[in-house]
């Protein structure tokens, strides 16, 4: 079994072309990716992440469960610089504050609305 992902934008096929994409599948669709279970090497004792450029990646079965665990937090750290750097852009930006009543006010954006906006990284 295989399973495709990172779904390649139409665009880059249009300038690039398909070589050494994996597809395309029945709507046309191709991909950078995929995971093969049950027909690599390993069978069904371990799941193979594959690339276009004919590389891959054996992970026993067991060990699953761990990678996804590296895998998100990978997620959760590339969401915080993401973060930092909304943050940074907004401190290094012309924004102005003033003190009003013991409480900063932010103009013409808030901090605030930086930090919303970038928890939906």
């Amino acid at each position: 079994m295989k399973i495709n992902f990172a779904q390649v934008p139409h665009a880059d096929i249009d300038t690039f072309g398909d070589d050494n994409l994996f597809g395309p599948d029945r709507a046309g669709n191709f991909y950078y990716n995929y995971v093969e279970y049950g027909t690599n090497p390993g069978g069904t004792d371990e799941v193979a992440i594959h690339d276009g450029c004919e590389r891959y990646m054996p992970v026993a079965i067991e060990n699953v469960p761990e990678l996804i665990a590296a895998l998100e937090e990978v997620l959760r750290i590339n969401a915080e610089i993401k973060f930092a750097k909304e943050i940074t852009s907004y401190v290094e930006s012309d924004a102005e504050a003033n003190v009003d009543n013991y409480q900063v006010k932010h103009n013409p954006e808030s901090v605030y609305e930086a930090i919303e906006r970038a928890k939906y990284y």
